[in-house]
């Protein structure tokens, strides 16, 4: 990137300097400026023999151009990317025609450019940095998967309906800040003992700094952008992935099904290629969604893409409740909560800022440096998402749930026949039960989360795509110590600081479950997929 750099201030462009926080971070950098077509026409000429794979250029909105080395185009080629096919450009005069039909189409984009308000922290929020967000959604959009997913084909003409997209991640992103506000933390260091609560006043300082996105692509991963701000500040940009959000909260909604197939049906005592017809039954209707969704996966060029076929409700069913076990929002909730929390941990402990590393925790050992550190931010997480969604389950504010009066009234048996002590029950019980459902709906989202990375890594090794699949075996290769985790913190955190019993007996055999059918899909789903004739 650093000849690019050089590249764009010869052509004298002012830029801005976007790129993964951290040393050695994954993802793409981005430089972003304001320059007329000719400029940037000449900076591409400079460019085409920079980079290790060719050039496509593409028009995201009226006005925004995305210039991206792109493995689908010849090195030292540069090309036009429209919906369904690629024009070749020859040279620069070429590109600036080109260029220059193509911002002639629409008209400028609104000032101020929108963006979704947060409505927790609206006095803090900064609209730079807001703006930008819904920016980047151009920037990071898939045209492919756009032209199957918005049928109206205006969603990059209009920042409107970009901003509007991002509006649910924003207030997912509050709750995650307000969580922090009146959490116990070690800042991220486990060897401290006296734990302190950050206050609204520290929150309110970090929710100027951070923001988040939907990126309309298939890209697996959530992703974070360090962004400078006025007066010297450093700003952070959080993309959400929605496609591997969606199919968690898929997997999330079916893990009760696939926790109640019956011991004999989980066996592989026949075989690994037979299957009970308990078995099979229960695993077709996941089948189906699950292979609806890796269809639309990271689409060839002028690919047909079908619309999903998902398991969960998209909307919620008249009869149910929020917060009830049939409530499919709190399943996308928590779901996307949890891939915000990943990327939000380090920079709500200022590990973005001042560059150090948290101490690794011992339960990691024998796990590369690298994945250690993955698997703490997994673990931090968890929790993070768990009080985050506990905070949300409010109707006209957040939700505190009175620990003290659940440890003295919580029970199973009969209600007390006494007024007052029986309202305490009432209350007791119900907010038990949202409690609960909560540390369910967290957990199932972790377990989707890496059901979906071993899937997506099986269909990438499949396609040949090995830098991608290593990337998701990596993530895969954390799954057993954050499961671990998550037994420890059930078992004896949260007992302890809720009063109620957490672990089920036999829970680490309905987690196999989901392995197996995890196996089930690698094995014998993805290669339908990749050759249907096989």
């Amino acid at each position: 990137m650093s000849a690019a750099r050089d590249v764009l201030s010869r052509a004298g462009i002012a830029y801005a300097d976007l790129r993964p926080p951290g040393a050695n971070a994954p993802g793409d950098d981005v430089l972003t400026g304001i320059t007329g077509a000719a400029v940037l026409a000449d900076a591409v000429a400079g460019l085409r023999h920079l980079f290790r794979y060719g050039i496509a250029v593409r028009l995201a909105g009226p006005t925004d151009v995305v210039v991206r080395s792109d493995p689908l185009v010849e090195h030292g080629q540069v090309v036009i990317r429209k919906p369904r096919r690629d024009v070749p450009v020859r040279d620069a005069g070429a590109l600036r025609s080109a260029l220059n039909g193509l911002l002639a189409q629409g008209a400028p984009d609104p000032a101020p450019f929108p963006y979704p308000p947060s409505i927790m922290f609206r006095d803090h929020q900064s609209a730079e940095l807001a703006a930008e967000a819904t920016r980047l959604a151009r920037v990071f959009t898939d045209p492919v998967f756009v032209s199957g997913a918005d049928l109206t084909g205006t969603l990059l003409d209009n920042p409107v309906k970009l901003a509007d997209m991002s509006g649910g991640p924003r207030r997912l992103l509050d709750l995650l800040l307000l969580a922090h506000a009146f959490s116990r933390t070690d800042d991220g260091d486990h060897r401290v003992r006296d734990l302190r609560i950050p206050g609204l006043d520290e929150v309110r300082r970090v929710a100027s700094t951070v923001e988040v996105f939907v990126q309309p692509s298939t890209d697996p991963e959530s992703r974070v952008l360090a962004c400078p701000l006025a007066n010297d500040r450093q700003g952070f940009v959080i993309g959400l992935p929605p496609h591997t959000s969606d199919l968690m909260a898929n997997i999330s909604w079916a893990l009760p099904t696939l926790f109640a197939v019956t011991e004999d049906a989980a066996s592989d005592a026949a075989g690994p290629d037979s299957f009970t017809p308990d078995r099979d039954s229960t695993w077709a209707d996941v089948d189906a969604t699950v292979a609806s969704y890796l269809r639309s996966w990271r689409p060839p060029r002028a690919a047909t893409l079908l619309p999903p076929q998902p398991l969960i409700p998209m909307t919620m069913p008249e009869d149910e409740i929020p917060y009830g076990s049939g409530d499919p929002n709190m399943v996308f909730d928590a779901c996307a909560l949890f891939l915000i929390a990943r990327e939000l941990n380090p920079i709500l402990h200022g590990r973005f800022s001042n560059g150090a590393e948290p101490p690794l925790l011992p339960f990691t050992a024998g796990l590369s440096r690298e994945v250690r550190l993955e698997t703490q931010a997994d673990c931090a997480a968890y929790v993070h998402t768990m009080n985050a969604l506990i905070l949300g389950a409010g109707k006209d504010g957040p939700f505190v749930p009175d620990f003290d009066n659940i440890r003295r009234h919580f029970h199973h048996g009969r209600p007390s026949r006494f007024g007052r002590t029986r309202r305490l029950e009432e209350q007791a019980r119900h907010e038990a039960g949202v409690v609960l459902a909560c540390m369910n709906r967290t957990t199932e989202a972790v377990l989707s989360y890496y059901a979906v990375v071993d899937i997506l890594a099986a269909l990438a090794r499949a396609r040949r795509d090995g830098a991608v699949a290593r990337r998701l075996e990596a993530i895969g290769d954390r799954r057993e110590a954050v499961c671990h985790y998550m037994l420890w913190i059930k078992e004896h955190e949260l007992p302890e600081a809720w009063g109620l019993r957490t672990r089920l007996v036999g829970e680490e055999d309905w987690w196999e479950r989901v392995w197996e059918y995890v196996r089930h899909v690698q094995r014998h789903l993805v290669p339908t997929l990749v050759d249907p004739s096989g």
